[in-house]
């Protein structure tokens, strides 16, 4: 019984040897298959990561061509900056010379008034036929969609004035005379701010106007006017009437009266011509009206500022 006891013993010791040797086996087993996983999990995230660093790589070098793009960019800018400062600076030392007599040149700016129209596109090239840049006064009374042409947008223009190298100036919003625009100070400089915002808009570039036409001229505004003045000057804003036209502004029935209004308001040494873009008459005489003024003499220009035209 004795030795039946001590075998039954050993072979439970071994038993249980077996079973925590089997255990053993069995737990070395999955912790080298579960990190077997991990390895091979690793190795697809390490090269998934690899393929992103790859793309943010490529991406950065991208940028950095970008940057140096718009560094460029903005250097051109800057020279076109340069070169407007200079170039009008050279205007005004000539208007200095022709208003002290030391020269007997002569300057005239062309103007255009309350565009953009879809007629304004045949102005623009009359200009660009006798190589001249004139100033528009623009304002939004007509909309987006074309006064004179529903179905196109005259919005696009303000980026036509700018890539054909005029001058955008302020007309106000509403060019409203009769619907509120005097009422007050303020109406009316709430509506010079609000153009102001329609040009930078649209130019695409932030174009910044500092030139303003009184819708009717600067007597129009009656009583408010120096208040009006003084409140523009706050903003670095001028203002400019006009010394010639062509008479489109009111009842113009023909190119023969055209002509003759506009020929017969030329006496000045600097002019400021007044002119409508929406006008048929003023457009048929415009050719002629440019050459007129050449031959007698005058430079055309753009206004500016600075231009002692420009009142401030």
């Amino acid at each position: 019984m004795e030795i039946k006891s001590r075998k039954n013993k050993r072979t439970s010791i071994l038993v249980i040897l077996a079973i925590l040797l089997v255990s053993s086996i069995s737990g070395n087993f999955y912790f080298i298959s579960k990190n077997f996983s991990v390895i091979k999990n690793y190795d697809e995230f390490f090269q998934k990561y690899q393929e992103k660093q790859q793309d943010f790589d490529s991406l950065q070098e991208k940028l950095l061509n970008l940057e140096k793009d718009l560094n460029q960019i903005s250097q051109v800018e800057e020279d076109i900056i340069k070169i407007k400062q200079e170039y009008f600076a050279t205007i005004k030392q000539l208007e200095d010379d022709i208003l002290s007599g030391k020269s007997d040149q002569k300057i005239a700016y062309l103007t255009f008034d309350d565009g953009p129209y879809y007629n304004t596109y045949q102005f623009l090239n009359v200009l660009d036929h006798y190589n001249v840049k004139a100033t528009f006064f623009t304002t939004s009374i007509n909309g987006e969609k074309c006064y004179d042409k529903k179905s196109e947008n005259c919005l696009l223009l303000y980026q036509e004035y700018i890539k054909r190298g005029h001058t955008i100036a302020n007309h106000t919003f509403t060019h409203g005379i009769y619907r509120g625009l005097y009422n007050s100070t303020e109406s009316f400089i709430t509506a010079v701010k609000r153009q102001e915002e329609v040009v930078q808009e649209y130019t695409k570039i932030g174009y910044t106007t500092n030139i303003v036409r009184f819708p009717g001229g600067s007597r129009t505004s009656g009583r408010l006017k120096n208040e009006i003045i003084e409140e523009l000057r706050k903003m670095n804003y001028g203002w400019v009437d006009w010394t010639a036209q062509d008479g489109d502004g009111g009842t113009l029935n023909s190119k023969e009266q055209a002509w003759n209004t506009f020929t017969s308001s030329i006496d000045e040494n600097i002019e400021v011509v007044l002119f409508h873009d929406y006008n048929n008459i003023t457009l048929s005489i415009l050719p002629d009206a440019i050459e007129y003024l050449q031959k007698q003499g005058y430079l055309l220009f753009p206004l500016f500022y600075e231009s002692n035209m420009v009142q401030k």
